[in-house]
């Protein structure tokens, strides 16, 4: 080894396994005490050529080498690292452990409010719906120390004084690596900086790390691909996202199948699918989930009088269209499509699948006409099979477009617009949680809200087996019935707070243990459902249970189905417009007989 260039401080702190062969090393220095493994074998790691094992031209202080591993080109040194069999570490600036580290767990993270107040601390297994408590139920001061308890636990199971890079990983082309936990099969390729943070990795979920990326106090979760010049602080990109094209983020939270270019982040809590494709979208402040932001799509959350306190709600299925901006705080309703300005901070939580769109300067509310677009019933289906998590999944999602959550928004709609209708009878133009609405506009919501709930009532008694149309005895109370969103993750409210009071009183005593209780909720789901058709029902019908026959139930199940054709006829009525001909407006460029031909190749049918 001497012949070959290497150096020791102490030769004697260096110990070698079976089928070590000295040969494989050049030009190295060792400090302190290191141990390598046998490396007679070729390493692949994740590129296409078999090279032999070795280390070549490094600098180890205290480090640990597993079997048949290839280190090259360490810039000033390697300190305090295990590495694991079969890694790939070359063109490597540096790369060490500081003391004791947590590797990004227990970092906190100031989402949805820049001011604070929300703070999720982050740990490898957070899910979407644990950061949910913790940021949206800071008033239950308990839930919220239990929680941070229970974090902190982990966190102490995680701090070690030594690094780790997993089996199979590739550390390649990358300058800097301090207090970086890297998993198994992980592909670190090209990234500036890497600071305070751990890159979850396995051989069924590979995560990767891409070129010129700087991160700092971060955590990525298995399956995510951070790339192509993104910056992240104080973050944690979870489950199959995918970050790239210079994406900047900080203090932010990215759930699953979340896809972020471009634009820019800050106090964001991503919730499952939301999306940001276009370089001058900003999302700041506030709750996002199943979102797309069109380019341009802004929010303000200062006010230049107490500071950036203010946040923004945009629930399950929101959409911004191109340069929209929302002046916070606000609130947007499910399934709602927002285009032009607003500065009126809006609260359209109780209309949902509706167009909020700026006329003559003033907020206009479209209430229900979603129900009726292309574009919904296309984001219903998109998401199941743009699932991009492999592995095991923390993140707990239902798809379902219409569902107790969805269908509790719209009996709320309904009432809404019956109380509105009855107080206004003859205003053209009419004032409700600082928006307009447009009386016919609100005649139609009314229908169609009431087609969508009495379609899905009708479908899921129709899917109910005979003897189980029997309505319970009793109802509990109403409020029994309200379901949340737990960002993807569709419950009851009681369901939710007897979780809540099981953290209280310490009887969910471990992280897993919560994982292991939501997902069983989750599991209950049509369960649930069920009881709380008849929940639904009675307050459609405007009867007590005891008195719902079943020629009402024959009744509903019969016009359900009238009604879900209307609906559906709508839909197609929607994308056939969209496949008019009339958009085929630059088609057949250079033959105008084939406009047609050429529309219907590259449009489909």
């Amino acid at each position: 080894m001497e012949r070959n260039g290497c150096r020791a401080e102490t030769w004697n702190q260096v110990e070698v396994a079976d089928g070590f062969c000295p040969e494989r090393l050049r030009d190295v220095y060792f400090g302190g005490k290191v141990q390598l493994g046998a490396n007679q074998g070729t390493v692949k790691g994740s590129e296409p050529i078999a090279r032999p094992c070795g280390i070549r031209y490094a600098a180890l202080y205290d480090c640990t080498i597993g079997d048949n591993c290839l280190i090259v080109h360490i810039g000033r040194y390697m300190a305090n690292y295990d590495i694991g069999d079969e890694v790939v570490l070359e063109n490597v600036g540096e790369l060490y452990c500081e003391d004791e580290n947590a590797f990004g767990n227990g970092t906190a993270v100031s989402v949805i409010n820049e001011g604070g107040g929300r703070e999720v601390l982050i740990y490898d297994e957070l899910t979407a719906q644990s950061a949910y408590i913790m940021a949206m139920y800071r008033q239950r001061s308990r839930t919220i120390r239990q929680l941070e308890r229970l974090i902190t636990r982990r966190v102490a199971e995680k701090t070690a004084c030594r690094g780790t890079i997993g089996d199979h990983s590739v550390v390649a082309n990358t300058t800097s690596l301090v207090n970086v936990r890297i998993g198994a099969y992980a592909s670190v390729r090209g990234a500036l900086q890497l600071k305070n943070g751990t890159v979850n990795s396995s051989a069924e979920a590979p995560s990767v790390i891409g070129s010129g990326v700087t991160a700092c106090d971060f955590i990525v979760a298995h399956s995510a691909r951070v790339d192509t010049g993104s910056l992240l602080r104080h973050c944690f990109v979870g489950e199959g996202v995918l970050i790239e094209n210079g994406f900047s983020a900080e203090h932010s939270l990215f759930f699953a199948n979340c896809h972020c270019t471009h634009g820019e982040a800050c106090a964001v809590f991503a919730g499952p699918y939301t999306v940001s494709h276009h370089r001058s979208s900003l999302l700041i402040a506030g709750y996002f989930s199943f979102f797309n932001a069109g380019s341009g799509a802004n929010q303000s959350n200062h006010m230049y009088k107490t500071g950036p306190v203010h946040q923004g709600i945009h629930l399950r299925g929101c959409k911004f269209g191109s340069d929209a901006y929302v002046l916070l705080p606000a609130c947007t309703g499910v399934f709602t499509l927002v285009t032009g300005r607003h500065y009126n901070h809006h609260d359209t939580d109780h209309m949902p699948f509706s167009y909020l769109v700026e006329e003559d300067g003033e907020s206009l509310l479209i209430p229900g006409i979603n129900l009726r677009s292309i574009g919904t019933a296309r984001d219903v289906g998109k998401w199941p099979k743009r699932d991009r998590r492999q592995g095991v999944s923390g993140d707990l999602i239902h798809y379902q477009m219409m569902n107790p959550y969805t269908a509790g928004k719209i009996l709320k709609a309904i009432k809404i617009c019956e109380f509105l209708m009855a107080k206004y009878p003859g205003v053209e133009i009419l004032g409700w949680n600082r928006v307009k609405i447009k009386l016919p506009s609100l005649r139609r919501g009314l229908l169609l809200y009431n087609q969508a709930l009495r379609g899905y009532l009708g479908a899921l008694l129709e899917a109910l087996p005979a003897e189980r149309r029997q309505s319970p005895c009793a109802l509990m109370d109403p409020e029994q019935y309200e379901w949340v969103d737990l960002s993807g993750m569709l419950l009851s409210r009681n369901r939710l707070q007897n979780l809540l009071e099981e953290l209280d009183e310490q009887r969910i005593d471990t992280l897993d243990e919560l994982h292991r209780q939501l997902r069983k909720l989750y599991d209950r789901y049509a369960e649930d459902e069920f009881q709380w058709l008849w929940y639904a029902l009675s307050v459609f019908l405007d009867k007590p249970l005891e008195k719902i026959t079943e020629e009402d139930i024959e009744e509903v199940i019969r016009q359900g189905k009238s009604d879900r054709a209307r609906l559906e006829t709508a839909v197609r009525q929607d994308g056939a417009r969209d496949r008019a001909l009339m958009m085929a407006v630059g088609y057949g460029l250079d033959f105008d007989q084939e406009k047609e031909a050429d529309f219907r190749a590259v449009r489909g049918n």
